[in-house]
This record gives structure tokens, C-alpha cells and sequence, in this order.
């Protein structure tokens, strides 16, 4: 069951960033298309919790942390970054999503007002570093406005994962303090998630529109079956038997399927300098879950 999970978080995140980049094609704006699926995991999962006997009363201490969390991780982050997918292929939003593990460990630090591991100050060099090698080759110096958009899409990127970091520790702080099940914290945040978006689609006077074409439909119902109730299951399934640390291992693969995916889809190629930027990418990433006292310069 262990590798199962494992391998449907992997597949799950790892299909999810096309999947986005399909409803982004359709005519239905992104806000639209998120409340669509918000709303609907917020339903599914309650349905979940009843059937699975999860707790649904919250804690009157537990709301501030549900309305931060839906901001953060059910509604301004996946804004952002389906406007992001506009300018970018989804591989490489996927590849930047990865190192929110190292950012919400910055955030945990800064907040907590602890000293930031070293191990954590190497990973981001590297991970900077890989970014800035695996963007490079997706640069056209003759082209100005192609490289604005990749400016754009990438710095959208950037804010996305930022947002989404500092909705993670939100997530742990909430379950440090009341103990919130997962299958509660989803349930509420993609709840509270879809007002949010309700009141932004009224607000922007968005139409509630649906594309009943094939392709937005199968994307739509990815969205929510697998990308945010599948991922979750199989996420929490890991973290309850080898641990958090253990199952954030999902971040070392995910990426990689997103760029296959968008290599054929969305032509996204492969170049020597973009593989070795990715290279260190993953490189920061296996870094933060190496024990510092197993590593002796980092002591």
C-alpha cells in the first residue's frame, strides 16, 4: 500500500499542471473554473469525513487557521498560477511549486524566530541556482516580448509557490495547536476557498459559464478527483506511516512527470543547461531531507 500511495501522489501532482493548462485554454476564466472545483472538493470531502467519521465541528481556535489556509492554499495561489500557465508551460510551474518545501521551511524559521539551518541556506543555493540555469535556455534575447511573457509567467510562478509556502505552515501550525485531521483542514479550506472565489467572480463580474467540451470537462473532473482528493488521500496515507519528512519524497518526482508531460504536449525541450539546472533543482530538494547531524559540515 506504501508504494501505491506513493506512486498515486506522484502521478496524481505530476498530470495535475497540464490538466490546469487545458481548463486555462477553455473560454471559462480561471476563477470560474477554480470554484467550480473548490466547491466541489469541499462537498466530496465532506461527504468523506461523514463516511470515514472525521471530525467536522471545528474548534472555535481553528477558524483563523481555516481562513488563512483557504486564502493561501485553496484560492490566491491557484489563481495566480493558472495566469501563470498562460505564459510558461506547466512543467516548468511545477518544477518552481516543488521548492515550496524549502521556502516553508524559511517561513517556519522566520516565524518560529529560530536560526535558519544551514542545510536550508545551501538548499536554497542551490535551488536558485538551478532555477536560474533552467530558466536561461527558455530565453529568447531577439525576442522582447517573448521574454516578457516568460518574465511574467515565471514570476507569477514565484508568488504562487511563496503563497502556497506560507500556507504549509499554516497547515502544521494549525495541527500543532488543535490537531486538525486533514481530511477536516481540506474539507474547511477548500470550502471557505470557494466563497473566496465566489465573492472575487462577483466582484470581477466573471460569467458562470461552463465549456462542455471533452477536454475542459476531463480536466475539470482530474482537478478534483485526483489532483485535490486523491493526492491528499494518498499524501496523508504516507505521512501517517513513514512520516512527513519521508513522504515530501513526492517532490523529487512529480516535477519530472510534469516536464515529460509537457514535453509532448506542450513542446516544452530539454536542453543540456535547463537539465543540469533541474539536476540541482531536485539537488536542493534531497538536500532538506538529509539529517543535519549525518552530514558533518554541517554542523
Amino acid at each position: 500500500m506504501l508504494i501505491l500511495a506513493f506512486i498515486g501522489m506522484c502521478l496524481a501532482w505530476g498530470f495535475s499542471w497540464i490538466a490546469m493548462k487545458l481548463q486555462v485554454e477553455s473560454f471559462v476564466a480561471p476563477e470560474i473554473s477554480l470554484f467550480y472545483r473548490f466547491f466541489t472538493v469541499a462537498i466530496l470531502m465532506t461527504l468523506l469525513c461523514l463516511a470515514t467519521k472525521t471530525r467536522l465541528k471545528p474548534f472555535r481556535t481553528e477558524w483563523k487557521y481555516f481562513a488563512l489556509i483557504a486564502l493561501t492554499n485553496f484560492c490566491v495561489n491557484f489563481i495566480i498560477g493558472y495566469h501563470a500557465s498562460k505564459y510558461i508551460p506547466s512543467g516548468i510551474i511545477a518544477v518552481i511549486f516543488s521548492l515550496s518545501i524549502i521556502v516553508s521551511e524559511v517561513f517556519k524559521s522566520f516565524f518560529e524566530g529560530k536560526k535558519i539551518e544551514k542545510k536550508i541556506i545551501i538548499s536554497s543555493l542551490f535551488g536558485s541556482l538551478g532555477l536560474l540555469f533552467f530558466v536561461l535556455p527558455n530565453i529568447n534575447f531577439k525576442n522582447k516580448l517573448e521574454n516578457h511573457n516568460v518574465l511574467i509567467g515565471i514570476t507569477l510562478s514565484l508568488v504562487m509557490m511563496t503563497i502556497f509556502s506560507l500556507g504549509n505552515y499554516i497547515v502544521e501550525k494549525n495541527k500543532k495547536h488543535n490537531h486538525t485531521p486533514l481530511f477536516t483542514s481540506i474539507t474547511f479550506g477548500s470550502g471557505i476557498g470557494s466563497f473566496y472565489l465566489l465573492i472575487i467572480n462577483l466582484i470581477t463580474n466573471n460569467q458562470f459559464a461552463f465549456d462542455y467540451s471533452t477536454k475542459y470537462i476531463f480536466s475539470l473532473i482530474y482537478q478534483i478527483i485526483f489532483a485535490s482528493i486523491v493526492a491528499f488521500i494518498c499524501f496523508y496515507y504516507l505521512i501517517q506511516n513513514i512520516g512527513t519528512v519521508k513522504a515530501n519524497y513526492t517532490s523529487l518526482i512529480y516535477p519530472i512527470i510534469a516536464l515529460l508531460v509537457s514535453s509532448f504536449y506542450e513542446n516544452f525541450k530539454f536542453t543540456f543547461l535547463g537539465t543540469f539546472g533541474l539536476i540541482l533543482i531536485i539537488s536542493a530538494l534531497a538536500i532538506e531531507f538529509i539529517k543535519t547531524n549525518k552530514i558533518p559540515l554541517l554542523k
